[in-house]
Protein backbone atom coordinates (compact mmCIF):
# COMPACT_ATOMS: atom_id res chain seq x y z
CA UNK A 1 0.00 0.00 0.00
CA UNK A 2 2.99 2.41 0.96
CA UNK A 3 4.47 1.57 -2.36
CA UNK A 4 1.63 2.22 -4.57
CA UNK A 5 1.04 5.19 -2.59
CA UNK A 6 4.64 6.65 -2.69
CA UNK A 7 4.64 6.37 -6.63
CA UNK A 8 1.21 8.43 -7.27
CA UNK A 9 1.97 11.25 -4.27
CA UNK A 10 5.32 12.98 -4.56
CA UNK A 11 4.26 14.90 -2.04
CA UNK A 12 4.09 11.90 0.29
CA UNK A 13 7.87 10.65 -0.91
CA UNK A 14 9.31 14.09 0.03
CA UNK A 15 7.69 13.84 3.34
CA UNK A 16 9.19 10.72 4.08
CA UNK A 17 12.77 11.74 2.80
CA UNK A 18 12.67 14.44 5.03
CA UNK A 19 12.00 11.56 8.18
CA UNK A 20 15.43 11.04 10.25
CA UNK A 21 17.04 7.60 9.22
CA UNK A 22 16.87 6.64 12.95
CA UNK A 23 12.91 6.81 12.52
CA UNK A 24 12.43 5.07 9.27
CA UNK A 25 12.42 1.68 11.04
CA UNK A 26 10.09 2.91 13.69
CA UNK A 27 7.69 3.78 10.88
CA UNK A 28 8.12 0.69 9.45
CA UNK A 29 7.38 -1.44 11.88
CA UNK A 30 4.07 0.99 13.53
CA UNK A 31 2.43 0.23 9.57
CA UNK A 32 3.11 -2.86 10.13
CA UNK A 33 0.88 -2.72 12.91
CA UNK A 34 -1.89 -1.29 10.86
CA UNK A 35 -1.93 -3.94 7.78
CA UNK A 36 -4.79 -5.19 7.68
CA UNK A 37 -6.40 -1.78 7.57
CA UNK A 38 -3.63 -1.04 4.63
CA UNK A 39 -5.11 -3.78 3.35
CA UNK A 40 -8.77 -3.06 3.29
CA UNK A 41 -8.35 0.13 2.36
CA UNK A 42 -5.85 -0.71 -0.77
CA UNK A 43 -8.85 -2.49 -1.84
CA UNK A 44 -11.11 0.05 -1.94
CA UNK A 45 -9.23 2.17 -2.83
CA UNK A 46 -7.29 2.95 -5.81
CA UNK A 47 -2.98 4.79 -5.18
CA UNK A 48 -5.13 7.68 -7.00
CA UNK A 49 -6.93 8.12 -3.89
CA UNK A 50 -5.09 11.59 -2.67
CA UNK A 51 -7.00 11.49 0.95
CA UNK A 52 -4.85 8.39 1.76
CA UNK A 53 -1.98 9.78 0.23
CA UNK A 54 -2.46 12.69 2.75
CA UNK A 55 -3.12 10.64 5.68
CA UNK A 56 -0.31 9.02 4.85
CA UNK A 57 1.96 11.92 4.70
CA UNK A 58 0.04 13.63 7.67
CA UNK A 59 1.67 10.46 9.84
CA UNK A 60 5.02 11.04 8.35
CA UNK A 61 4.94 14.42 9.64
CA UNK A 62 3.86 12.88 12.62
CA UNK A 63 6.75 10.19 13.29
CA UNK A 64 9.28 12.96 12.24
CA UNK A 65 8.20 15.16 15.21
CA UNK A 66 8.75 11.95 17.68
CA UNK A 67 5.18 11.30 18.28
CA UNK A 68 3.67 7.91 17.76
CA UNK A 69 1.45 6.37 15.32
CA UNK A 70 -1.69 6.04 17.14
CA UNK A 71 -5.36 5.96 17.39
CA UNK A 72 -7.80 7.13 20.63
CA UNK A 73 -11.51 8.34 20.95
CA UNK A 74 -10.64 11.83 19.60
CA UNK A 75 -7.82 11.76 17.55
CA UNK A 76 -6.87 9.31 14.38
CA UNK A 77 -3.63 9.74 12.20
CA UNK A 78 -4.39 6.25 10.75
CA UNK A 79 -4.68 6.45 6.49
CA UNK A 80 -7.77 4.86 4.69
CA UNK A 81 -11.13 4.02 5.87
CA UNK A 82 -11.12 2.27 9.07
CA UNK A 83 -13.29 -0.76 10.26
CA UNK A 84 -16.83 0.06 11.47
CA UNK A 85 -17.90 0.01 14.64
CA UNK A 86 -20.97 -2.03 16.04
CA UNK A 87 -24.07 0.24 15.54
CA UNK A 88 -24.62 -0.30 19.29
CA UNK A 89 -22.14 1.36 20.73
CA UNK A 90 -23.54 3.76 21.92
CA UNK A 91 -25.64 1.52 24.27
CA UNK A 92 -27.05 2.02 27.02
CA UNK A 93 -29.28 4.50 25.50
CA UNK A 94 -30.64 7.26 28.23
CA UNK A 95 -34.68 7.20 28.71
CA UNK A 96 -36.39 9.54 25.91
CA UNK A 97 -37.41 12.69 27.38
CA UNK A 98 -41.09 14.12 27.37
CA UNK A 99 -40.82 15.05 23.82
CA UNK A 100 -38.68 12.16 22.39
CA UNK A 101 -35.41 13.69 21.18
CA UNK A 102 -32.02 12.44 22.72
CA UNK A 103 -29.73 15.23 22.71
CA UNK A 104 -25.77 14.23 21.94
CA UNK A 105 -22.16 15.89 21.13
CA UNK A 106 -19.32 14.27 19.52
CA UNK A 107 -16.19 15.71 18.24
CA UNK A 108 -13.32 13.68 16.49
CA UNK A 109 -9.85 14.91 15.13
CA UNK A 110 -8.79 13.33 11.81
CA UNK A 111 -7.73 14.57 8.51
CA UNK A 112 -10.10 15.28 5.57
CA UNK A 113 -8.91 16.47 2.50
CA UNK A 114 -9.99 20.00 1.53
CA UNK A 115 -12.10 19.64 -1.39
CA UNK A 116 -14.12 16.88 0.80
CA UNK A 117 -15.33 19.39 3.10
CA UNK A 118 -18.02 21.33 1.37
CA UNK A 119 -19.08 18.28 -0.28
CA UNK A 120 -19.10 16.35 3.40
CA UNK A 121 -21.04 19.59 4.93
CA UNK A 122 -23.61 19.77 1.95
CA UNK A 123 -24.46 15.71 2.65
CA UNK A 124 -24.84 16.13 6.33
CA UNK A 125 -27.07 18.99 5.84
CA UNK A 126 -29.16 17.34 3.29
CA UNK A 127 -29.47 13.74 4.53
CA UNK A 128 -29.32 14.31 8.51
CA UNK A 129 -32.29 16.96 8.38
CA UNK A 130 -34.45 14.85 5.38
CA UNK A 131 -33.78 11.44 6.80
CA UNK A 132 -32.51 11.13 10.27
CA UNK A 133 -34.59 14.89 11.51
CA UNK A 134 -31.40 16.02 13.52
CA UNK A 135 -31.18 19.41 14.48
CA UNK A 136 -28.31 20.58 16.17
CA UNK A 137 -25.24 22.37 15.39
CA UNK A 138 -22.01 20.85 13.62
CA UNK A 139 -18.89 22.13 12.68
CA UNK A 140 -16.62 20.58 9.99
CA UNK A 141 -13.20 21.41 8.45
CA UNK A 142 -10.43 19.55 7.57
CA UNK A 143 -8.91 18.87 11.30
CA UNK A 144 -12.53 16.50 11.59
CA UNK A 145 -15.70 17.49 13.22
CA UNK A 146 -17.52 18.79 15.68
CA UNK A 147 -21.08 18.25 16.60
CA UNK A 148 -24.16 19.54 18.88
CA UNK A 149 -27.81 17.94 18.17
CA UNK A 150 -30.98 16.79 18.81
CA UNK A 151 -32.37 13.76 17.43
CA UNK A 152 -36.05 11.79 17.63
CA UNK A 153 -34.92 8.68 19.97
CA UNK A 154 -36.04 5.85 17.08
CA UNK A 155 -33.27 7.38 14.59
CA UNK A 156 -30.63 7.34 17.12
CA UNK A 157 -29.78 4.23 16.24
CA UNK A 158 -29.73 4.61 12.76
CA UNK A 159 -27.19 8.17 13.22
CA UNK A 160 -24.39 5.98 14.00
CA UNK A 161 -25.38 3.36 11.03
CA UNK A 162 -24.74 6.35 9.31
CA UNK A 163 -21.22 7.30 10.53
CA UNK A 164 -20.02 3.81 10.35
CA UNK A 165 -20.79 2.91 6.96
CA UNK A 166 -19.12 6.20 5.34
CA UNK A 167 -15.54 6.06 4.53
CA UNK A 168 -14.88 9.21 5.81
CA UNK A 169 -16.43 8.82 9.47
CA UNK A 170 -16.22 4.89 9.88
CA UNK A 171 -14.12 3.87 13.14
CA UNK A 172 -13.39 7.36 13.75
CA UNK A 173 -16.23 8.86 16.09
CA UNK A 174 -16.53 7.86 19.77
CA UNK A 175 -19.68 6.77 21.51
CA UNK A 176 -21.79 9.91 22.07
CA UNK A 177 -21.61 11.84 24.87
CA UNK A 178 -25.53 12.02 26.50
CA UNK A 179 -26.69 15.42 27.93
CA UNK A 180 -27.46 15.36 31.47
CA UNK A 181 -31.28 16.35 30.70
CA UNK A 182 -32.89 15.24 26.85
CA UNK A 183 -35.44 17.42 25.19
CA UNK A 184 -35.38 18.93 21.15
CA UNK A 185 -32.63 21.80 22.37
CA UNK A 186 -31.93 23.40 18.56
CA UNK A 187 -34.60 24.83 16.28
CA UNK A 188 -32.94 23.80 12.81
CA UNK A 189 -29.92 22.13 11.59
CA UNK A 190 -27.13 24.46 10.73
CA UNK A 191 -23.65 22.56 9.21
CA UNK A 192 -20.86 25.05 8.69
CA UNK A 193 -17.40 24.73 7.15
CA UNK A 194 -15.27 26.39 10.34
CA UNK A 195 -12.40 25.44 12.56
CA UNK A 196 -13.75 23.38 15.10
CA UNK A 197 -12.90 26.07 17.74
CA UNK A 198 -12.09 28.85 17.12
CA UNK A 199 -8.43 29.47 18.86
CA UNK A 200 -7.68 32.33 17.16
CA UNK A 201 -4.45 30.42 16.11
CA UNK A 202 -3.38 27.94 13.38
CA UNK A 203 -4.26 24.70 14.42
CA UNK A 204 -3.12 21.68 12.86
CA UNK A 205 -3.15 17.98 13.69
CA UNK A 206 0.37 17.89 14.33
CA UNK A 207 -0.28 19.77 17.48
CA UNK A 208 -3.35 18.26 18.05
CA UNK A 209 -1.60 14.37 18.52
CA UNK A 210 -0.08 16.05 21.39
CA UNK A 211 -2.86 14.68 23.52
CA UNK A 212 -3.76 15.47 27.71
CA UNK A 213 -4.46 12.76 29.66
CA UNK A 214 -7.91 11.72 29.65
CA UNK A 215 -9.54 11.31 32.98
CA UNK A 216 -12.85 9.41 33.25
CA UNK A 217 -15.54 11.10 36.06
CA UNK A 218 -14.42 8.64 38.43
CA UNK A 219 -10.87 8.64 37.89
CA UNK A 220 -11.29 12.83 37.70
CA UNK A 221 -12.84 12.66 41.17
CA UNK A 222 -10.22 10.39 42.98
CA UNK A 223 -7.50 12.56 41.69
CA UNK A 224 -8.75 15.36 42.79
CA UNK A 225 -9.99 13.93 46.29
CA UNK A 226 -6.57 12.68 46.71
CA UNK A 227 -4.86 15.91 46.20
CA UNK A 228 -7.56 17.31 48.84
CA UNK A 229 -6.81 15.01 50.89
CA UNK A 230 -2.96 15.80 50.93
CA UNK A 231 -3.43 19.35 51.02
CA UNK A 232 -2.58 19.97 47.57
CA UNK A 233 -3.61 22.61 45.48
CA UNK A 234 -2.87 21.61 41.82
CA UNK A 235 -4.08 24.01 39.24
CA UNK A 236 -8.11 23.33 38.28
CA UNK A 237 -8.97 25.20 34.85
CA UNK A 238 -12.02 25.63 33.71
CA UNK A 239 -11.74 26.27 30.05
CA UNK A 240 -15.32 27.78 29.57
CA UNK A 241 -16.21 31.29 29.51
CA UNK A 242 -17.15 33.64 32.50
CA UNK A 243 -20.54 33.30 32.48
CA UNK A 244 -20.82 30.07 32.09
CA UNK A 245 -18.88 29.49 35.60
CA UNK A 246 -20.84 32.15 36.82
CA UNK A 247 -24.10 28.96 37.68
CA UNK A 248 -21.88 25.93 38.10
CA UNK A 249 -18.22 25.09 38.86
CA UNK A 250 -15.68 22.72 40.44
CA UNK A 251 -14.38 23.30 43.45
CA UNK A 252 -10.69 25.24 43.95
CA UNK A 253 -11.52 25.99 40.40
CA UNK A 254 -9.98 29.13 38.20
CA UNK A 255 -11.77 30.52 35.64
CA UNK A 256 -9.68 33.36 33.62
CA UNK A 257 -12.45 36.62 33.37
CA UNK A 258 -12.44 36.38 29.29
CA UNK A 259 -15.68 35.79 27.38
CA UNK A 260 -13.73 33.43 24.37
CA UNK A 261 -11.30 30.62 23.78
CA UNK A 262 -9.08 32.74 21.97
CA UNK A 263 -8.64 35.02 25.00
CA UNK A 264 -8.51 31.80 27.32
CA UNK A 265 -5.36 30.44 25.94
CA UNK A 266 -3.71 33.66 26.72
CA UNK A 267 -4.89 33.61 30.35
CA UNK A 268 -3.87 30.26 30.91
CA UNK A 269 0.01 30.29 29.03
CA UNK A 270 0.65 33.10 31.81
CA UNK A 271 -1.15 30.85 34.92
CA UNK A 272 0.87 27.94 33.97
CA UNK A 273 3.96 30.00 33.31
CA UNK A 274 3.59 31.11 36.81
CA UNK A 275 3.62 27.99 38.39
CA UNK A 276 7.54 27.67 36.57
CA UNK A 277 6.84 23.95 36.72
CA UNK A 278 6.44 22.14 33.81
CA UNK A 279 6.34 18.62 35.27
CA UNK A 280 3.79 19.77 37.92
CA UNK A 281 -0.16 18.59 37.26
CA UNK A 282 -2.74 20.75 35.28
CA UNK A 283 -6.74 19.68 35.63
CA UNK A 284 -8.42 20.83 32.77
CA UNK A 285 -12.32 20.49 32.37
CA UNK A 286 -14.92 22.55 29.99
CA UNK A 287 -18.30 21.64 28.91
CA UNK A 288 -17.82 18.54 26.81
CA UNK A 289 -14.55 18.03 26.52
CA UNK A 290 -13.06 19.63 22.80
CA UNK A 291 -11.94 23.09 24.50
CA UNK A 292 -9.91 20.91 26.17
CA UNK A 293 -8.37 18.46 24.22
CA UNK A 294 -7.48 21.38 21.75
CA UNK A 295 -5.72 23.52 24.47
CA UNK A 296 -4.72 20.53 26.82
CA UNK A 297 -2.83 19.40 23.34
CA UNK A 298 -1.22 23.14 22.57
CA UNK A 299 0.04 22.67 26.79
CA UNK A 300 1.42 19.57 25.67
CA UNK A 301 2.87 20.73 22.34
CA UNK A 302 5.06 23.59 24.60
CA UNK A 303 6.29 21.53 26.72
CA UNK A 304 3.77 20.83 29.83
CA UNK A 305 4.35 17.15 30.36
CA UNK A 306 0.84 16.39 33.06
CA UNK A 307 -1.80 17.65 31.09
CA UNK A 308 -4.93 16.27 32.55
CA UNK A 309 -8.75 16.40 31.37
CA UNK A 310 -12.30 15.26 32.47
CA UNK A 311 -13.12 12.98 29.61
CA UNK A 312 -16.58 14.65 28.19
CA UNK A 313 -16.36 17.07 30.04
CA UNK A 314 -19.47 18.46 32.63
CA UNK A 315 -21.84 16.63 30.69
CA UNK A 316 -20.38 13.23 31.25
CA UNK A 317 -19.72 14.03 34.71
CA UNK A 318 -23.14 15.55 35.53
CA UNK A 319 -24.33 12.03 33.97
CA UNK A 320 -21.76 10.83 35.86
CA UNK A 321 -22.95 11.94 39.23
CA UNK A 322 -27.16 11.31 38.50
CA UNK A 323 -26.40 7.87 37.58
CA UNK A 324 -24.48 6.83 40.92
CA UNK A 325 -26.85 5.77 43.96
CA UNK A 326 -25.68 8.10 46.27
CA UNK A 327 -26.93 11.05 43.43
CA UNK A 328 -24.98 14.70 43.76
CA UNK A 329 -23.79 13.79 47.64
CA UNK A 330 -20.33 14.47 47.66
CA UNK A 331 -20.01 16.12 43.97
CA UNK A 332 -17.07 17.76 43.22
CA UNK A 333 -19.22 19.93 40.93
CA UNK A 334 -21.65 22.41 42.42
CA UNK A 335 -24.63 23.90 40.28
CA UNK A 336 -25.83 23.85 36.69
CA UNK A 337 -23.52 23.14 34.01
CA UNK A 338 -24.37 25.98 30.84
CA UNK A 339 -25.27 24.48 27.52
CA UNK A 340 -25.10 26.75 24.13
CA UNK A 341 -28.88 25.57 23.13
CA UNK A 342 -32.28 26.23 23.79
CA UNK A 343 -31.79 24.92 27.18
CA UNK A 344 -28.91 27.42 28.19
CA UNK A 345 -28.37 24.88 31.20
CA UNK A 346 -28.81 21.21 33.14
CA UNK A 347 -28.62 20.94 36.47
CA UNK A 348 -25.73 18.58 37.88
CA UNK A 349 -26.20 19.49 41.30
CA UNK A 350 -29.66 22.02 42.85
CA UNK A 351 -27.24 24.66 44.74
CA UNK A 352 -28.05 27.83 43.35
CA UNK A 353 -24.44 30.07 42.59
CA UNK A 354 -25.69 33.04 41.09
CA UNK A 355 -27.90 36.02 41.50
CA UNK A 356 -30.76 37.56 39.18
CA UNK A 357 -28.94 40.67 37.00
CA UNK A 358 -32.25 42.45 37.21
CA UNK A 359 -33.32 41.71 41.48
CA UNK A 360 -30.20 40.34 42.55
CA UNK A 361 -32.24 37.33 44.15
CA UNK A 362 -30.93 34.03 44.23
CA UNK A 363 -31.43 32.22 40.84
CA UNK A 364 -29.45 30.27 37.93
CA UNK A 365 -31.63 30.48 34.87
CA UNK A 366 -29.75 32.18 31.52
CA UNK A 367 -32.15 34.10 29.16
CA UNK A 368 -31.86 36.53 25.78
CA UNK A 369 -33.35 39.28 25.84
CA UNK A 370 -36.31 38.69 23.98
CA UNK A 371 -36.08 41.25 21.68
CA UNK A 372 -33.77 39.72 19.17
CA UNK A 373 -31.79 43.41 18.52
CA UNK A 374 -30.80 43.23 22.30
CA UNK A 375 -30.39 39.44 22.99
CA UNK A 376 -28.37 40.19 25.55
CA UNK A 377 -27.78 36.91 27.75
CA UNK A 378 -28.42 37.38 31.58
CA UNK A 379 -29.57 35.28 34.53
CA UNK A 380 -33.36 36.37 35.03
CA UNK A 381 -35.43 34.90 37.66
CA UNK A 382 -39.55 34.15 36.77
CA UNK A 383 -40.70 37.26 38.72
CA UNK A 384 -38.23 39.86 36.29
CA UNK A 385 -39.42 37.70 33.33
CA UNK A 386 -42.82 38.77 34.11
CA UNK A 387 -42.54 41.84 35.32
CA UNK A 388 -39.69 42.87 32.00
CA UNK A 389 -41.87 40.61 29.53
CA UNK A 390 -38.87 38.34 29.19
CA UNK A 391 -36.55 41.46 28.02
CA UNK A 392 -33.87 43.36 29.76
CA UNK A 393 -36.62 45.94 30.97
CA UNK A 394 -35.76 48.68 28.15
CA UNK A 395 -38.50 50.32 26.91
CA UNK A 396 -37.09 49.48 23.30
CA UNK A 397 -37.16 45.97 23.58
CA UNK A 398 -40.18 45.58 25.77
CA UNK A 399 -42.10 47.52 22.69
CA UNK A 400 -40.25 45.18 20.27
CA UNK A 401 -40.91 41.84 22.47
CA UNK A 402 -44.82 42.78 21.42
CA UNK A 403 -44.65 42.86 17.93
CA UNK A 404 -45.52 40.23 14.81
CA UNK A 405 -42.59 38.85 13.12
CA UNK A 406 -43.98 41.00 9.72
CA UNK A 407 -43.69 44.26 11.89
CA UNK A 408 -40.36 43.36 13.24
CA UNK A 409 -39.01 43.16 9.79
CA UNK A 410 -40.22 46.22 8.96
CA UNK A 411 -38.71 48.04 11.62
CA UNK A 412 -35.51 46.10 11.10
CA UNK A 413 -32.95 47.61 13.79
CA UNK A 414 -28.97 47.17 14.19
CA UNK A 415 -27.27 45.10 16.69
CA UNK A 416 -27.28 47.18 20.52
CA UNK A 417 -24.11 44.80 21.63
CA UNK A 418 -20.87 44.07 20.73
CA UNK A 419 -20.50 40.37 21.92
CA UNK A 420 -18.42 41.07 24.42
CA UNK A 421 -20.72 43.60 25.86
CA UNK A 422 -23.66 41.10 25.42
CA UNK A 423 -22.59 38.25 27.51
CA UNK A 424 -21.60 41.01 30.32
CA UNK A 425 -24.50 41.71 32.19
CA UNK A 426 -23.11 43.61 34.96
CA UNK A 427 -21.90 46.29 32.72
CA UNK A 428 -25.35 46.72 30.84
CA UNK A 429 -27.63 46.88 33.66
CA UNK A 430 -28.73 50.04 35.83
CA UNK A 431 -29.07 49.91 39.44
CA UNK A 432 -32.70 49.74 38.65
CA UNK A 433 -32.42 46.71 37.20
CA UNK A 434 -32.77 47.83 33.39
CA UNK A 435 -30.38 47.76 30.66
CA UNK A 436 -29.27 51.47 29.52
CA UNK A 437 -27.37 50.77 25.99
CA UNK A 438 -27.82 54.78 25.84
CA UNK A 439 -25.23 54.75 28.93
CA UNK A 440 -22.86 53.12 26.20
CA UNK A 441 -21.12 53.99 22.48
CA UNK A 442 -23.90 51.43 20.94
CA UNK A 443 -27.02 53.22 20.48
CA UNK A 444 -30.56 51.32 20.59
Amino acid sequence: MLRRSLAVCPALQAGLHRLPQSLLPQWSVRASRHRAIATETAVRYPPTDHCTCRRLLHSSRILANGASLRSTPYYNCTPGQLPSQSIDVDQPYPTASEDGYHTISFYSFFDIEKVQVPRLRDKIQREWARDLQVVGRIYICEQGINAQLSIPTEKTRDLRSWLETHKVFSGRIPKFNWAIEHRRSFKALHVRVRPLVATGEPLTLETLSHEPEYLSPDAWESELHSAQERGDSPLLIDMRNNYEFRIGQFQGAVCPDVDTFREEMAAVRTMCKERQDKQAPIYMYCTGGIRCSIAGAILKSEGYENVKTLQGGVVAYGKHVRERPEGAANSLYRGKNFTFDKRLGEEVTAEVLAKCDQCGGPCDSFTNCANRSCNLLFIQCPKCAERHHNTCGHATCIERSHMSHEELIKNRRPTVWSYHLRVRPDKVFGKDGIARPELLANKA
